[in-house]
């Protein structure tokens, strides 16, 4: 059997669909989320004082920042499980993120962009405001084709919902 080498995609996918949809300098990827926690913590060195106060934020795979909107887009090429869970909590932390205090009041738009199809899973994300958005750059088609059968349709695409 062929070992399959993993290949890191989804970023060049995400980027590329970004800078074709959104004027320049209204997106950023990997963007923190939420208010971090200020601990009193009495510790060893100033090393492990460092350490302890970095902040663990979810990370927004991009946030774009329209003149009335905002959307918060994650991207799903290969594995989509936990998706509807991560847009839920990242549209809950926005307003509650310091560094978009600005904008905490503007509607927010949830995308989930991938190149695979949905099936009816789509209808079921709609109920919780993630729209579905399908990229399909012909090399991105041609990776998916080399990943293992079940790997090539959205999570749940073959489930009626």
């Amino acid at each position: 059997m062929k070992e399959r080498k993993y290949r890191p995609v989804a970023e060049a996918y995400l980027t590329e669909w970004l800078g074709i949809t959104y004027p320049p300098g209204t997106w950023r990827t990997n963007v923190q989320l939420g208010d971090v926690k200020t601990y009193n913590l009495r510790v060893a060195s100033e090393a492990e004082a460092r350490f302890i106060k970095k902040p663990f934020r979810p990370l927004a795979d991009a946030v774009v920042i329209l003149p009335r909107e905002v959307h918060i887009i994650e991207c799903k090429v290969r594995e989509d499980r936990g998706k509807l869970e991560q847009l839920l909590v990242y549209e809950y932390l926005f307003p509650r993120t310091p560094e978009f205090a600005a904008y905490k009041d503007y509607p927010i738009r949830k995308i989930l962009l991938t190149p695979k199809p949905m099936g009816s899973f789509e209808e079921f994300l709609k109920r919780y405001g993630i729209e579905v958005v399908y990229y399909r750059p012909t090399w991105i088609l041609e990776y998916l084709n080399t990943l293992e059968r079940k790997s090539r349709r959205g999570y749940s695409a073959s489930v009626e919902f």
